[in-house]
């Protein structure tokens, strides 16, 4: 084993979902190899979620136009060079460059442009997590091919079958579990559940556009109330629960819906100790929307069906065997474009529909009084996530390389 101040790992990340699984892997490293010493570089924000796990950043990037989604358009690539964009990568390459002496290993988690960075500019081994990309999407393009062969010590790719893809055209990849489920922490899901009947849960998005993408998720809520009360035979209780992001606030939401008749009722103090941030009241009686902030995997465990215009979270929902029923959104994450690649993604286990109220709170219907189809639905997700763990087999292999240094 080399010295310990010389087994130095640099984690490059380039978005906020991105920034979860690398810190989610930075924390199991420094769980299983205390001696190696950890930093950050999210390329996209400030990579609040290392904080947590006690990893330090040593450059926070500006949060731009698009969120972090300049790949998603042409329109959003030019929103963001002329909120700086070109400037912010001259920046972190001249960084890279001054940091090269100080890093033994570059952990790169996103797509191939981390890669070229660190291998142009960094100029050390790179272990590479290619989350951007499936071959239940679409594979690698030969240019990606190229770039991993050249720049890539070892690949962990999301899922199985892209890491057989990518070895069997000689690349050292293997599927070592699937990071975005070691993202999920449980505290208590029973607390949300309902013995009977049905438990939903709302994923808006995690950035600004949430609050747009309610709009159209709470009309879809009043559509089903009124779907239910049309039909007969189908009664019982149904508990909706919205999964607040972080950096989203709950007063500026019920500002969003006040026009359409919502408004804010504050938590109990036992409820703000679980979480919840206040209720949501609609305009049908009975209709309400508990949200919650900090237990977005409780959440998830205890919902019968999720309704979701969110990237990584309607994955993780589809991982641990939730029915998603997904429509495009309004802002530049939850495009029409992302959402048909999630679809390609996950395959059965989402129901893309249109972004109509009716429509989605048929769906919403079809699947929750179809037990046939919700199983199949969550065994196809649980499929094309696969099982939890790559973390510590991935922070295993780099410590491991190290003690063979």
């Amino acid at each position: 084993m080399r010295k310990m101040t010389e087994a130095r790992v640099l984690i490059i990340s380039n978005g906020h979902g991105e920034d979860q699984i690398a810190a989610v892997l930075g924390g199991k490293l420094a769980e299983v190899a205390p001696e190696v010493t950890i930093r950050a570089l999210p390329l996209v924000g400030a990579g609040r979620a290392y904080a947590q796990y006690g990893i330090p950043v040593i450059m926070q990037a500006e949060e731009l136009p698009s969120g972090g989604f300049a790949r998603n358009s042409l329109r959003n690539l030019w929103m963001d060079v002329k909120g700086g964009l070109l400037g912010q990568i001259a920046s972190q390459i001249q960084l890279l460059r001054k940091i090269r002496p100080e890093v033994d290993l570059a952990v790169c988690v996103g797509d191939v442009y981390l890669i070229m960075l660190a291998g142009m500019f960094l100029k050390k081994p790179v272990y590479f997590l290619p989350t951007a990309k499936s071959d239940y999407i679409r594979p690698h393009w030969r240019i990606e091919v190229s770039l991993m062969r050249r720049f890539c010590q070892r690949i962990f790719p999301r899922d199985a079958r892209t890491a057989l893809s990518l070895a069997r055209q000689g690349l050292p990849a293997e599927f070592a579990g699937n990071l975005m489920m070691d993202c999920l922490s449980f505290r208590d899901p029973d607390y949300f559940r309902l013995e009977k009947d049905w438990v939903i849960t709302l994923l808006p998005g995690s950035r600004r556009e949430a609050y747009e993408n309610m709009v159209d998720l709470t009309a879809a809520l009043t559509a089903l109330e009124e779907l239910l009360a049309e039909q007969q035979g189908i009664a019982g209780t149904r508990r909706y629960l919205l999964a607040l992001a972080g950096g989203l606030e709950v007063a500026v939401m019920a500002e969003r819906l006040a026009p359409m008749d919502w408004r804010l009722v504050e938590p109990l103090p036992e409820e703000a100790a679980q979480g919840i941030c206040g209720h949501l009241q609609g305009p049908r009686e009975g209709l309400s929307i508990m949200v919650v902030k900090g237990r977005f995997a409780d959440l998830l465990a205890a919902s019968d069906l999720v309704l979701g215009l969110a990237g990584t979270g309607n994955e993780q929902a589809a991982g641990l065997g939730k029915p998603v029923v997904a429509f495009p959104g309004r802002g530049p994450q939850f495009s029409e474009k992302f959402a048909q690649m999630q679809k390609r993604l996950l395959g059965e286990a989402v129901s893309l529909v249109a972004r109509e109220p009716r429509v989605v709170a048929q769906e919403i219907l079809n699947i929750l009084t179809n037990a046939d189809r919700r199983e199949q639905m969550g065994k196809v997700g649980r499929e094309r996530m696969g099982e939890p763990g790559g973390a510590k087999a991935i922070a295993l292999q780099i410590k491991e390389y190290f003690r063979q240094r």
